[in-house]
């Protein structure tokens, strides 16, 4: 029965795929072109300004000339190279054009990219790369459209109801998350700004209502309860929010809500923290010049709890923990789900001292599949497995990518809060059906000595064989560390001069190399500190600990 099922899911994917093809052979036909050139307005109802979009780019980055682009070569860079591509075909940077430049040679290079990407093209039209480039032509109108002659209106114009027409046709198909939201924002204000589009904003409030439903917890996390998701959709309900009240229409409740909501947890994630924490797909995104671009719309997010949305935070003046303590999310919210329950980080004077690997999507499967491991966090795993299990959703290049197969509820969770100390204690199942052991990790911060007591305690609750387990914690990139002679410490330098020592008594530390995923450009070299033994059938207590030095 089971090779009846491979070969018959097999022929599907065959299928699924024939189908993929025809319908790009479609999107190419004139026929489809045609069809998504119709209804064009004649001009624009509405310009929004161009700040509203600072937060989609760099808040202070200096203004370029436009001198500094070769006109005839800038739609040469191949697609190969992901991230420069998209950065390039989102037309994110026009933002950081000089005014004064000369909007006749900012016009030509908008001219020349829909000379070569009028009709449909599967790498420029992709969902969220559209959506981005022409909120961007919109936003920084008085570069892209003020002054420029009825032929060149008309050919703009055109490109943007094309790509919108086309976005319109194909956004019930996006399953990311994040994406459908960018072209949700794209739609809404298409309607706003050209008058006989108006549809289109309706129709993005719908789909923005039922997005906010679906996608967010009752506290305004999202669902993936992934950070830098938080963060990206805060960015464009704002958006959506200052475009509408920008053009004198009523922002409805439910935008007003999920943003306060939203905007809470937001603050109690990045509150003392330069940068978002490297849990659940997040990479490292800095938090200060979004901090800015909200004070500079007054936006004031306050949140002052110790623990929500499945993760807890004990603070003392410079030094921050935070920990990850809720379940695994839906198979449907799963798409950059790592399997890093109980995993920490802890930053001190701004400077981050444990990290976790990181999780980049334009990396390729193999090393997305190795930031989903365990191991990649800084936890416990037993036998070279993770706590969950993943499976890939499509072999072929559709949709090629691994969602939870198998995840984990916590079974325990304390957290107590007294004037000289903070302590959590949370376990979970993930390693029970397979294994037998419950996993429970307590860390205990004595606030006076600077000192983090962990314990990892493996909990048998059935008939368990000799296993081996593994602790790792990753180090963030460029701390110095040495070993001392007992092999049951270690001394750790940071940037900022501090100095830290681990300890595990009764077991011997080591410093194994790594690599850093937080760095979407980049594959950086780290160190980790790594425990390893055996179970012997029996229940486990490791202690350790981290204490400031100097």
């Amino acid at each position: 029965m089971q090779k009846i099922k491979s070969i018959s899911e097999y022929f599907f994917l065959i299928f699924k795929f024939f189908l993929f093809k025809l319908k790009i052979f479609y999107f190419k036909s004139n026929f489809y072109n045609k069809k998504i050139s119709n209804n064009l307005p004649s001009k624009f109802n509405y310009k929004p300004s161009s700040h509203i979009i600072n937060s989609l780019t760099s808040f202070n980055k200096k203004k370029i000339k436009i001198e500094s682009f070769s006109l005839n070569s800038l739609w040469k860079l191949s697609s190969k190279n992901k991230l420069e591509f998209q950065n390039l075909h989102n037309f994110l940077w026009l933002t950081f054009l000089d005014i004064k430049t000369n909007k006749a040679s900012a016009q030509t290079i908008i001219e020349n990219w829909i000379d070569n990407n009028n009709d449909f093209n599967e790498e420029t039209w992709k969902l969220d790369m559209l959506s981005k480039r022409l909120i961007a032509w919109i936003s920084n109108s008085n570069l892209t459209l003020d002054g420029s002659g009825l032929k060149y209106k008309e050919k703009f114009i055109l490109s943007i109801i094309k790509q919108t027409n086309h976005l319109l046709i194909n956004i019930d198909s996006l399953e990311d998350n994040e994406n459908k939201l960018i072209c949700c924002s794209l739609l809404i204000l298409v309607g706003l700004v050209f008058k006989n589009q108006y549809k289109h904003y309706k129709l993005g409030l719908s789909i923005l209502q039922k997005f906010i439903k679906n996608n967010f917890d009752n506290s305004g996390f999202p669902k993936s309860r992934n950070p830098e998701e938080l963060m990206a959709c805060l960015k464009y309900l704002i958006l959506i929010k200052e475009w509408i009240k920008e053009s004198q229409n009523q922002i409805p409740d439910y935008l007003e809500e999920i943003i306060f909501n939203c905007g809470k947890s937001y603050s109690f994630l990045s509150k003392n923290l330069n940068e978002l924490p490297l849990f659940n797909g997040s990479s490292e995104v800095k938090n200060e010049e979004f901090e800015k671009y909200l004070n500079y719309l007054n936006y004031n997010f306050d949140d002052s709890s110790k623990e929500k949305n499945g993760y807890v935070i004990f603070k003392d003046k410079k030094i921050v923990l935070i920990m990850d303590i809720g379940n695994s999310p839906d198979f449907k919210y799963s798409k950059k789900y790592q399997s890093g329950c109980l995993s920490f980080e802890i930053t001190s004077n701004e400077e981050k001292l444990i990290c976790n690997l990181g999780f980049d999507i334009n990396k390729n499967n193999k090393i997305k599949l190795l930031s989903r491991s365990t191991a990649a966090h800084s936890t416990l795993y037993l036998n070279n497995h993770s706590s969950c299990i993943f499976r890939t959703s499509y072999p072929f290049k559709i949709q090629h990518e691994n969602r939870l197969y198998e995840g984990l509820k916590i079974v325990k969770k304390k957290i107590i809060i007294e004037k000289d100390f903070q302590n959590i204690i949370a376990s979970h199942n993930g390693y029970q059906n397979r294994y037998g052991y419950i996993h429970e990790r307590s860390i205990k911060f004595i606030k006076k000595e600077k000192i983090f007591f962990g314990i990892d305690n493996l909990i048998k609750n059935k008939k368990v064989s000799n296993i081996s387990y593994g602790i790792r914690f990753h180090i963030y990139p460029g701390i110095k560390m040495v070993k001392t002679k007992n092999s049951q410490s270690v001394l750790l330098s940071l940037k900022n001069g501090e100095g830290w020592k681990f300890s595990c008594h009764n077991k011997e530390v080591l410093i194994e190399k790594g690599i850093y995923l937080g760095n979407k450009n980049k594959i950086i070299e780290n160190e980790n500190i790594y425990i390893l033994g055996m179970t012997n059938g029996k229940n486990q207590i490791i202690e350790w600990s981290f204490e400031k030095i100097s």
